[in-house]
């Protein structure tokens, strides 16, 4: 593990989480970790790309919990509805924070390609067990997968317009249609 990454990654969450997105600067991470902003490019791109992997990490913690939650469902339809609900409560807490529509904006945008990269493998593994133990009919699994993350895009974007909207059955529905 890269410890100057992780220090770089762990101060912008500090500072996103006190300023917000747009009145976080690299500038100011450089001089409180003593680091000049071209060591910081070495190890990330952009702002933009620190923070998708600040986001990234939050995410794949959500995963590994959803991982433990999603064992207990021992049907696969039941397992990729349950993982479908669990991303829609989670998203729905994360939804009622938007203040400001740039930093709602930024977040979102990336937020969404961080969370939807970490939950993947997830999405993967399910369908493959699921066609493996016949619960699923034989499908391509990667696009099968972009698939299901377009359908969940698209309800997370009408939440983000109306977080109080119920979209996860019919989300869950037109997903186990894909698969079955």
């Amino acid at each position: 593990m890269n410890t100057q990454k992780e220090e770089i990654a762990d101060t912008f969450q500090k500072h996103f989480n006190h300023f917000g997105y747009k009145k976080t600067s690299v500038d100011e991470i450089a001089k409180e970790i003593k680091l000049s902003k071209k060591t910081i490019y070495q190890h990330f791109s952009s702002k933009e790309e620190i923070f998708y992997y600040v986001v990234y990490r939050i995410a794949d913690q959500f995963r590994h919990k959803m991982e433990i939650k999603l064992d207990k469902f021992p049907a696969y339809p039941n397992k990729l509805a349950e993982l479908i609900r669990l991303i829609f409560a989670e998203s729905r807490k994360w939804l009622k924070h938007k203040n400001d529509p740039f930093e709602f904006r930024y977040k979102y945008e990336i937020s969404e390609m961080a969370f939807r990269d970490a939950y993947e493998e997830l999405f993967k593994a399910i369908i493959r067990e699921g066609v493996e133990q016949g619960k699923f009919s034989p499908v391509q699994v990667d696009l099968t997968v972009r698939f299901i993350q377009g359908i969940i895009g698209e309800s997370m974007k009408l939440l983000s317009v109306n977080p109080e909207l119920t979209v996860e059955d019919d989300t869950i529905k037109a997903v186990l249609k894909i698969v079955s």
